[in-house]
């Protein structure tokens, strides 16, 4: 992600207005292993959602990967948690591309939130009944304002969504404690925050059953001076695509934020991300350690 400096977010919040939606707004690209080129749907075109018809495997997981502001869904952020996806299994996997609204200024980017979640919901749901693919069966992950987004999806949905996948949910003019909007524990049938710009471009309160704090969770290991937070910030999305191919990520459980802070944290050990293994036994907060580089992974 590309961020300017806070002076110049600010002043674009301040004249930024909430965009509406309209039916080019959003679309999806579709993968699989024998679809590494991606196919591009618009959920308002009939002749594209017919195809999709024919290529969508529902006997595949379906991961459905949503970016942040400023980016577009040929970005890391999906990019790189894509290829670890094939690299361990087949998928039906969605990049949630709603570039034309999160390049807009930061507040009219957050205002979108909601309705891109519903509008990515609705297609979601259709896609479930063509198929009769359960709700559960999806696992969204979304990065900042995505972590967001695929939060909305899961309101919309009722909270039908098997799993939510929260890396380092945008903080700027969003409070946790608004479940309306925050990505929240209720929007799926479990949800984990990956934590580690929070308190700068992310959010340090937790906001699923079980919250993961690398290196404590606002600064990160080999990412220099980082002013403004976008090292660190990024850094979830490389350590959550790290845990699906190689996971060495073992976390401590912590009994208050202000233990995670002092890093006095000796409960029962669980490991943080990974997508078919990923420990739904986690609840709570979670402390670890990570190398400078990558691999970041210790144990």
């Amino acid at each position: 992600m590309k961020y300017a400096l806070y002076f110049s977010l600010v002043s674009a919040c301040l004249v930024a207005a909430a965009q509406a939606i309209n039916p080019d707004d959003v679309s999806y690209v579709f993968y699989t292993r024998e679809l590494p080129d991606g196919f591009l749907i618009k959920s308002n075109t009939d002749s594209n959602v017919n195809k999709l018809l024919r290529i969508f495997d529902p006997t595949l997981p379906t991961v459905v990967l949503i970016h942040g502001w400023q980016d577009d869904y040929e970005s890391n952020s999906n990019t790189y948690v894509k290829d670890a996806i094939f690299s361990k299994t087949n998928a039906n996997v969605f990049k949630v591309d709603w570039s034309p609204l999160s390049r807009l200024g930061y507040l009219a980017a957050r205002d979108s939130v909601p309705p891109v979640g519903k509008e990515a919901a609705t297609f979601i749901q259709r896609l479930s009944t063509a198929f009769n693919y359960p709700l559960i069966d999806f696992t969204l992950v979304g990065f900042s304002l995505g972590a967001h987004i695929a939060g909305n999806i899961g309101k919309a949905l009722k909270g039908k969504i098997g799993l939510i996948i929260a890396l380092d949910p945008a903080g700027p003019f969003i409070s946790s404690t608004d479940s309306s909007f925050s990505v929240y524990p209720t929007d799926a049938k479990y949800v984990q925050g990956i934590h580690t710009n929070g308190g700068t471009l992310g959010m340090l309160d937790p906001v699923g059953h079980s919250d993961f704090y690398p290196n404590g969770g606002a600064r990160q290991p080999g990412c220099g001076i980082d002013l403004i937070g976008n090292c660190a910030h990024n850094r979830a999305w490389q350590l959550f695509a790290e845990s699906v191919t190689d996971n060495r990520f073992v976390a401590s459980s912590c009994a208050t934020l202000e233990d995670l802070r002092a890093t006095n944290c000796p409960g029962k050990t669980k490991h943080m991300g990974g997508l078919a293994r990923l420990d739904r036994s986690a609840k709570g907060l979670y402390y670890l350690e990570t190398n400078n580089n990558s691999p970041f992974g210790r144990a």
